[in-house]
């Protein structure tokens, strides 16, 4: 049994967490969610945008928040944060606008997201790498304060992405080829398919530190849930850090964790 007793903030990252990989947050998922943020303050960082997060997660929250009286509905609005593109943005609820705003955003230098585009352009155009000469939607997505490479494309039907590289083998191979050309990048493996790539010295580790920063709280007042808290996962420098994590393998243990936590 974990103890969340002392714990004030509980992060989770999103795609194989919470959800599967670009698919909907379920509506049990947000149900327990909901009943963890009555109890302390909860947060999603995940390498995708914020468009997905309105896409992905925002709509089935609402959703569940619907037939709540209208103080509950803000105080769990209040204690739910939102950290996209690893944690390098941080969304907070602002009752007067209605919904979350940008709290504080990292730079990413024009001219090493250039670079990092042209690497992958390399990469794509490469046979060693095993890459489909046709994806499903964009394979390289500028997030503003992150690029990702998504194989198989960014609409990548979910079975087709779990087959592709279940092992990392394939991901790693293109992030030791990234970090070899691209040294003052970070580089991580996220969700089925992708890799994320931030400037050096940025990861989710840093992104929780600082939401606890703007939060004023302690490293040891957080725990953090994901799934990919192996070496060269993008939730692996939380680990690293010295975050206190559970790993999980899917949402369905997320969800059983959770109901642990809340009894």
């Amino acid at each position: 049994m974990i103890d969340t007793s002392d714990k004030k903030i509980i992060v989770f990252d999103l795609d194989g967490t919470l959800a599967e990989s670009k698919q909907v947050l379920g509506l049990e998922m947000a149900e327990l969610l909901a009943r963890l943020a009555g109890q302390k303050k909860v947060a999603v960082i995940s390498g995708g945008s914020y468009r997905q997060f309105q896409k992905q997660f925002l709509p089935t929250w609402r959703e569940i928040l619907n037939e709540r009286p209208a103080e509950e509905v803000q105080s769990l609005n209040e204690n739910l944060f939102l950290l996209p593109t690893s944690g390098s943005q941080i969304y907070g609820y602002n009752q007067k606008m209605g919904d979350w705003q940008i709290l504080a955003q990292e730079d990413f230098p024009a001219e090493l997201k250039e670079k990092v585009k042209k690497v992958f352009e390399t990469i794509v155009e490469s046979a060693d790498y095993d890459i489909p000469t046709e994806s499903y939607g964009e394979q390289l997505e500028d997030r503003g304060t992150q690029i990702t490479f998504s194989a198989l494309g960014q609409d990548a039907p979910l079975g087709k992405k779990k087959i592709w590289d279940p092992n990392q083998v394939k991901r790693q191979k293109i992030k030791k080829f990234l970090e070899q050309e691209i040294p003052e990048a970070d580089v991580s493996i996220g969700g089925d398919t992708s890799i994320d790539v931030l400037p050096k010295g940025f990861n989710k580790a840093v992104g929780l530190q600082k939401l606890l920063d703007l939060l004023f709280l302690e490293k040891n007042d957080l725990i953090f849930v994901g799934d990919a808290l192996f070496p060269g996962g993008n939730d692996y420098s939380a680990f690293v850090a010295g975050f206190e994590t559970v790993k999980v393998e899917n949402p369905l243990e997320t969800s059983d964790l959770i109901g642990k936590f809340l009894s």
